[in-house]
């Protein structure tokens, strides 16, 4: 019977020959529209990524811009209940001790720092309306409105310091050299008398730019009464016209 007949073949290639060659071929050319498919996934996830990514930072700019502007918000509400609340505790200085703190007295009445120190030591009863200092034992209630709704700083080698007194140190003999700070890190400007010819006390926050008009000088330059420093707390500070 020979060789063959009833002989298994070898393996595949036997039996198919040359033609299971091209059907590799055509298996292998039927991938080629599932692999261009999968690629052109991936590139699309990647521009969808990308166009995430922006929007992220979009919104995160916004979220940013959010807060400053709430923050400053929150800053300007800041200033003008801590002006309103010392107005009255001025105006209840003025009742019970017979006028407000004098601020032409000081040597360096020009000096803002120097009478901001000055109304925070008359306000919490270490000196007297005069700048006088009052003994320990003769010193009367503190006018200040609720202290720790305020921040206190100090001036060392021209940097300002903020400062938290202690129990022992508002009730100690030495008057702290402190003054009451805005939200922008400023003290809060006093004066009185006033010397731009308004009456009653100078008290404002010179806000956001830590800028304000001239006190002597607002009269003669803004003849048309116009501001010259918008931003302050009160706005209508320094000048009630």
């Amino acid at each position: 019977m020979g060789k063959g007949f009833g002989a298994p073949p070898q393996n595949e290639a036997d039996t198919f020959g040359p033609e299971h060659d091209f059907v590799d071929k055509l298996d292998v050319w039927g991938k080629i529209p599932v692999l261009m498919r999968t690629r052109n996934r991936s590139g699309f996830t990647l521009i969808e990524l990308l166009i995430v990514i922006v929007i992220i930072g979009i919104l995160v700019s916004m979220s940013i811009a959010g807060f400053g502007w709430w923050a400053e918000t929150q800053d300007k509400k800041t200033a003008q209940s801590q002006v309103e609340a010392l107005q009255l505790a001025l105006d209840q200085y003025k009742s019970e001790l017979g006028g407000f703190p004098k601020t032409d007295l000081l040597a360096n009445s020009d000096d803002e720092e120097a009478r901001a120190i000055l109304l925070f030591r008359c306000l919490t009863g270490f000196l007297d309306r005069f700048g006088e200092d009052v003994d320990v034992d003769r010193r009367g209630k503190s006018f200040l409105p609720n202290k720790d709704n305020f921040v206190l700083g100090s001036r060392e080698e021209g940097d300002l310091r903020l400062v938290t007194l202690s129990l022992e140190q508002m009730r100690g003999a030495q008057a702290p050299e402190v003054f009451l700070v805005d939200p922008w890190n400023n003290p809060y400007v006093y004066e009185f008398p006033r010397r731009d010819g308004h009456k009653g006390f100078l008290l404002f926050s010179k806000g956001p730019d830590g800028q304000a008009s001239e006190f002597d000088s607002e009269l003669t330059q803004t003849p048309k009464k116009e501001d010259m420093d918008i931003d302050n707390f009160p706005p209508s500070e320094p000048g009630k016209w």
